[in-house]
C-alpha cells in the first residue's frame, strides 16, 4: 500500500514547513493529488491518522482536491480525459499521449492550530 509512503511524505514536510515557519501545531493539511496517482482516499486517511501521531500534525486533518487526469495525443494534439489504459484519442484513433494533468502530488496549505495558514 504505497498510502502509507505519500502519507510518511506528507508528515515529514509539513513538519519541516511548520518548523521553517516558527514551529506551532497543525489543524488541517490540503493536498491536491492527481487522479492518475491512483490513491485510495480512506488507506491515505487511515495511514495519515497513524504516521501524525506525537508529531506537530497530531489534531491536523487532511483534505484534499483530485486534480482529473488530462492528456495529449501526440498525433493530432488533441487535450482529453483518457477513459481506459490505452488512452485512444477520441479524434484521430491514436493510442497512446502525454500527460497534461492528473500526477500532482502537492501539500497546497498547513493550516495552523488557531487558524493560519502557513506553506
Amino acid at each position: 500500500m504505497h498510502e502509507f509512503s505519500i502519507a510518511e511524505a506528507i508528515v515529514r514536510t509539513s513538519e519541516e514547513v511548520l518548523r521553517a515557519n516558527g514551529g506551532g501545531r497543525a489543524e488541517k493539511v490540503q493536498l491536491r493529488i492527481g487522479e492518475l496517482r491512483q490513491v485510495v482516499p480512506d488507506a491515505l486517511t487511515f495511514a495519515f491518522d497513524i504516521l501524525k501521531e506525537n508529531t506537530l500534525l497530531a489534531d491536523a486533518s487532511l483534505e484534499w482536491e483530485t486534480v482529473p487526469a488530462q492528456v495529449r495525443c501526440r498525433s493530432c494534439g488533441m487535450e482529453y480525459h483518457p477513459k481506459d489504459v490505452f488512452w485512444e484519442c477520441p479524434s484521430c484513433g491514436a493510442i497512446g499521449a502525454e500527460v497534461v494533468a492528473g500526477e500532482e502530488l502537492e501539500i497546497v496549505s498547513i493550516t495552523l492550530a488557531g487558524g493560519s495558514d502557513g506553506n
